[in-house]
C-alpha cells in the first residue's frame, strides 16, 4: 500500500511545513509520493532533493529582501514574490538546488503540485519530472491573484493551486496512494471564510476569466468540506493529520525573522512529538 504526503500551502505560514519537512529529513523519513501545493509545493522541492534546512535559510535568509517579496517587486514586475529571483537566481546561484538528487527521487518519490486553471475554474495537477525545465510549475501553484502574473505553461494559463484545490487529498487517493500524511498550515479548529477581496477579484479578472472568479468566491466552501473528509479519513487510519498544535500568528507576506523562527521550530517540534505514532501509521502502508 502505497504511502502519499500531502502539502497545504499558506505563503509564509508555509514554514510550518519547513519545520516538519527538516525534522523527517533528519530522520530519513520519506514516502512514496508527495503533492504539494503553492508554498507547500515549494517546499516540497527541497524535501525531494534532500536538502535539508534549505526552505528555512531561504524563507528567513530573504524574507526582508525587496528582490524576494515586496510592493516594489509587485510593482515593478507584476509579481510580489519576485519571480526570476525566487524562482531562478535563488536555486541556480544564491541557495542552490540539488538537481541531481531531485533526479534520482524523482521515481521513487514522486512531486506532484496543484494549479489552478484560470480559464476553467479548476485544478490541474502535474508531475515534475525535471525541476530545471518545470519550475514554472512550481511557481504557478504559488502565484496568487491580485499578487502575481498568470503564468503560462504547458498552454494552459495557471494561478495559485490552491483556489481550486487547498488540500489534494482526494488526488493522491485516485493516484493509488491509499494512506497519506497531510500537513497543514492552521491549527484544529479553523474553518475558513469568505474570501473579503473577492470583489476585486472580479474587478480584475471577470470579464476574461469568470470561472476564476466564482471558484475564488466557493473556495471556502471546498476547503471546509475536504477538512470534514479528512476527519472522517483520520477516523478510519487512512489519514495522518499534522497541523500547529498551537495558534501563532503570521501572515501570508510575513517578513518578522522572529515570528518566522517561531512557527519553523513548531513544525520541527510537532512532528518530532508525534514521529512514533507516525511510523506506526506507515507500517501499516
Amino acid at each position: 500500500m502505497s504511502l502519499g504526503m500531502v502539502l497545504e500551502g499558506g505563503g509564509m505560514r508555509g514554514i510550518y511545513t519547513a519545520g516538519v519537512l527538516d525534522y523527517f529529513m533528519e530522520r530519513d523519513f520519506y514516502p512514496d509520493g508527495v503533492a504539494g501545493v503553492s508554498a507547500g509545493a515549494c517546499h516540497g522541492c527541497s524535501y525531494v532533493s534532500k536538502q535539508r534546512e534549505r526552505s528555512f535559510r531561504i524563507n528567513t535568509g530573504y524574507a526582508k529582501d525587496l528582490r524576494y517579496m515586496s510592493f516594489r517587486s509587485l510593482v515593478l514586475t507584476g509579481d510580489y514574490f519576485g519571480a526570476k529571483f525566487a524562482y531562478h537566481r535563488i536555486p541556480d546561484e544564491l541557495e542552490p538546488y540539488d538537481y541531481e538528487t531531485f533526479e534520482k527521487n524523482k521515481d521513487k518519490m514522486p512531486l506532484y503540485v496543484v494549479t489552478t486553471n484560470v480559464e476553467t475554474g479548476k485544478a490541474e495537477y502535474f508531475r515534475i519530472n525535471d525541476m530545471k525545465k518545470e519550475v514554472e510549475l512550481v511557481r504557478a501553484s504559488a502565484s496568487l491573484p491580485l499578487m502575481a502574473r498568470i503564468v503560462g505553461v504547458k498552454g494552459k494559463k495557471l494561478l495559485d493551486g490552491g483556489i481550486a484545490d487547498s488540500i489534494p487529498i482526494d488526488f493522491m487517493r485516485r493516484e493509488g496512494y491509499a494512506k497519506n500524511i497531510v500537513v497543514l498550515t492552521q491549527v484544529e479548529g479553523y474553518r475558513k471564510g469568505e474570501n473579503k477581496l473577492s470583489w476585486l477579484v472580479d474587478l480584475v479578472y471577470k470579464k476574461r476569466y469568470p470561472k476564476l472568479c466564482e471558484a475564488v468566491r466557493n473556495r471556502h466552501i471546498g476547503y471546509n468540506r475536504t477538512l470534514d473528509e479528512l476527519s472522517e479519513l483520520s477516523e478510519k487510519g487512512e489519514v495522518f493529520i499534522i497541523r500547529p498544535s498551537k495558534f501563532i500568528p503570521v501572515s501570508r507576506t510575513e517578513k518578522d525573522v522572529r515570528v518566522l523562527n517561531k512557527m519553523y521550530k513548531l513544525g520541527y517540534n510537532d512532528a518530532k512529538d508525534c514521529f512514533d505514532r507516525l511510523l506506526k501509521f506507515a507500517e501499516t502502508s
